[in-house]
């Protein structure tokens, strides 16, 4: 005699769902277990540990000839979560009264020998696929019960084991739990799970329901910065249109405690935003969301970091890289010199693009890649070519240090600025405005490009059409001056009309003048002495 049963869970490949059909087949003969469907090295496992926690779980089962497949088979699996989803459909074959609860519901979690539900890394991506595919249940184990609550409008079952997953799935029907359980007393069995903790759910509308965070994330503030005057301009200029940047100077004059600022100056996020945000973190597993920052984040790798953990990847299917944690906020790279030539040239695509699109034998993986760059680099290796004396560094020494920024990727940083340690004077100058006040000019730049553009697009990311369209006849011909400058290329000179925009968007101004796109022009080329 055989029978089939069936459960559901979610495969992603980056932060694409896909809905997994976990079939079991149960029949007689030897008793075997086989799982097909491109399961890998750590989803084969889950047959030991599947087999324990059936066994654990003083569920009645017989030995038998089983078989597993995960459809669709061409679509390569990856990680143990798929476990509670497999043993639920084993116990549906075996028991066939439990398909119609089994059905509506999405399983997530790894089984340990006990039979105890671990979290896996991608609950809250998964459970968003869960609510797409018009599921009303998503069933975890309780450590990423909270996570998974994030999602509005979906049911979440915390299961604290195996038996406790069937208890829930079969509330109210007695006879196949004593089927199931059939030396168990099904009251002494409830009350070990009385004392379990309800996970909290939510109606209603994502942005007034979910858990959010209200403290900011930045550490540091504008008006802790003396002097500098230049680079803070040019750092109020970065914020309000999404523009990346070089600050180049000795060390300690503040290059770092600038860029730290920025993400305390920029606009929070929008719920869905963070909502994706979180989903990324949850995939790469580096702070399993419990609750939603709506502040940007603020993402600054070693220099000593390899190419799979800045821009992504992996074996089978890649993970998400630094870039892609740093979606809609901010990544800093301290001592950019410093690091691997072929890491920073991996940026020119997914600063262009927005996004990071990873290849691999099995899956292709895109992630989102929407982030300001801020580099910081010593002008030398001694680090003190520009200030007045104390660089014993020959000027090839110089060429050669500064070339490891290659032109392409210079190319893409719209503003470059030089960063001199303040002197005397400056530290005692009186302080200027707090990153809150700053924040709030940005804010009422952000609403101008939004007039302008009628989205909620930003300078940076408006293209050559858009921008010509709005320019008046004297500044499309001085841009069209620029182009014909052999010493930048057409793409500075886009870079330098989103820049003009954006310093007429900060004076308060829908369109820019012939002095915002000149300013604009230093600030790329920068044509300018380091007077900061």
């Amino acid at each position: 005699m055989s029978s089939i049963g069936y459960s559901y869970a979610i495969a992603m490949v980056g932060l694409a769902p896909t809905l997994i059909k976990v079939e079991a087949h149960v029949a007689n003969g030897l008793p075997t277990f086989n799982l097909v469907g491109l399961p890998d090295s750590s989803l084969r496992e889950s047959r030991s540990r599947v087999e324990a926690a059936i066994a654990n779980g003083a569920i009645q089962w017989l030995p038998c000839r089983l078989t597993v497949n995960l459809s669709p088979a061409e679509l390569p699996k990856a990680g143990p979560g798929f476990d509670l989803a497999i043993a639920m459909a084993m116990l549906c074959a075996r028991y066939p009264a439990l398909q119609e609860r089994v059905k509506q519901i999405v399983f997530c979690g790894e089984l340990g020998l006990d039979g105890s539900v671990r979290r896996v890394r991608g609950v809250l991506p998964q459970a968003l696929a869960a609510k797409e595919y018009s599921f009303g249940c998503f069933m975890v184990g309780p450590s990423a019960a909270r996570e998974a609550s994030l999602v509005s409008d979906l049911r979440v079952l915390s299961a604290l084991d195996l038996t406790h997953a069937i208890l829930q799935v079969a509330e109210g029907r007695e006879r196949v739990l004593k089927q199931v359980f059939p030396k168990q007393n099904l009251c002494d069995l409830r009350e070990r799970y009385v004392q379990t903790p309800l996970t909290p759910q939510r109606t209603g509308t994502d942005s007034t329901n979910a858990a959010v965070s209200a403290a900011p994330e930045a550490t540091h503030d504008l008006y802790e910065v003396r002097g500098l005057q230049v680079a803070k301009e040019c750092l109020r200029i970065a914020a309000a249109g999404g523009h990346n940047m070089l600050l180049l100077g000795a060390p300690g004059a503040g290059k770092t405690m600038l860029a730290r600022c920025l993400s305390g100056i920029l606009p929070q996020l929008s719920f869905s935003q963070a909502l994706e945000l979180a989903a990324i973190n949850s995939l790469a597993s580096t702070a399993p969301p419990d609750e939603l920052s709506l502040f940007p984040p603020f993402i600054a790798p070693h220099h000593s970091c390899s190419m799979a953990s800045l821009v992504g990847g992996g074996s089978n299917v890649a993970l998400p890289g630094a870039i892609s944690l740093a979606h809609n906020g901010v990544l800093f790279l301290d001592e950019a010199p410093e690091f691997n030539t072929q890491v920073l040239n991996a940026l020119r695509q997914p600063l262009e693009e927005g996004q990071i699109t990873i290849h691999r034998s099995r899956a292709v993986t895109k992630y989102p890649a929407s982030f300001q760059l801020v580099l910081a680099a010593n002008p030398c290796p001694c680090g003190l070519a520009l200030e007045k004396s104390g660089c014993e560094c020959r000027s090839s020494t110089r060429l050669r240090y500064l070339n490891r920024l290659s032109g392409p990727l210079l190319d893409r940083v719209d503003i470059q600025v030089k960063v001199s340690r303040p002197s005397r004077l400056d530290l005692k100058s009186s302080p200027g405005k707090t990153s809150a006040e700053v924040a709030e000019e940005i804010v009422q730049a952000r609403k101008l490009s939004e007039q302008l553009w009628q989205s909620e697009m930003k300078n940076a990311q408006a293209s050559q059409k858009q921008m010509r369209a709005k320019l008046a006849a004297p500044l499309k011909h001085e841009l069209d001056r620029m182009a014909c400058d052999t010493s930048i290329s057409l793409r500075s000179t886009t870079r330098i009309c989103r820049l003009a925009f954006t310093i007429a968007h900060l004076d308060g101004r829908l369109l820019p003048s012939l002095l915002d796109l000149q300013t604009a022009y230093a600030l790329k080329t920068d044509e300018r002495k380091p007077t900061c």
